[in-house]
């Protein structure tokens, strides 16, 4: 598989086909809106949606881990989709997963959706969003506006639309924002997409789950 790599503040990024960052200088993977629980909730209301989205997004997790042997994994928000306590089992999944890869750091930013987070401490570090790293904040929410410091992000689950032909393809995407900003796509599997649009200030990379390529040259905003 092919990655990218960019700068965000001081630090290089490497942007990976598998819809993650790994950050070399803290040995450290960042994911943003797993949303796990997710295809459960829609069976519970009566639609037949398939099993098996949550211990998919975590045998991918799985073999992240296995590729570039972290020593902490960052979450940044909508880590769950439902409330632990209406779904006993999505707890102990997660939990069972989690003795797996005990000698891994987990630190998670609480998102929108995490009302029930805290229920996964100590297996889980949990935060307020706005922690910061060698520099960088690690939000769920990216700022409104503007931050003196660089920031990593979640929460938008862009995609970008690519037009060719006649044919159209919509590909999750990771957007760097003008102030030196960073917005990962959705690492869940049933998470659906916002289109991000090109803008001065703004670099766009698609991911076909192979290869990360850049889809605009960056522009500085004026």
């Amino acid at each position: 598989m092919s990655e990218q790599t960019l700068q965000i503040g001081r630090h290089t990024l490497q942007l990976l086909p598998e819809r993650a960052v790994y950050w070399p200088a803290l040995s450290a993977l960042l994911l943003a809106d797993l949303h796990l629980g997710k295809a459960a909730a829609f069976r519970r209301a009566g639609l037949a949606i398939p099993e098996g989205d949550t211990a998919a997004s975590l045998q991918r997790l799985d073999a992240l881990i296995t590729n570039w042997q972290p020593r902490e994994i960052i979450l940044l928000g909508d880590i769950l989709h439902v409330r632990l306590g209406s779904d006993p089992a999505l707890h102990r999944q997660i939990l069972d997963w989690r003795v797996r890869h005990g000698a891994i750091t987990m630190t998670a930013i609480i998102g929108n959706h995490d009302r029930e987070l805290r229920r996964l401490e100590p297996a889980l570090d949990c935060y307020e969003e706005g922690i910061e790293r060698s520099g960088v904040v690690l939000r769920h929410h990216p700022p409104e506006g503007g931050i003196d410091r660089p920031w990593i992000a979640g929460h938008w689950h862009p995609v970008v639309r690519l037009d060719a032909g006649g044919d159209s393809l919509r590909l999750p995407a990771f957007i760097q924002e003008s102030g030196d900003g960073l917005i990962l796509p959705a690492f869940g599997g049933m998470t659906g997409g916002a289109p991000v649009t090109a803008r001065r200030g703004r670099s766009r990379y698609v991911t076909s789950g192979e290869a990360v390529l850049a889809v605009d040259a960056y522009q500085p905003a004026d």
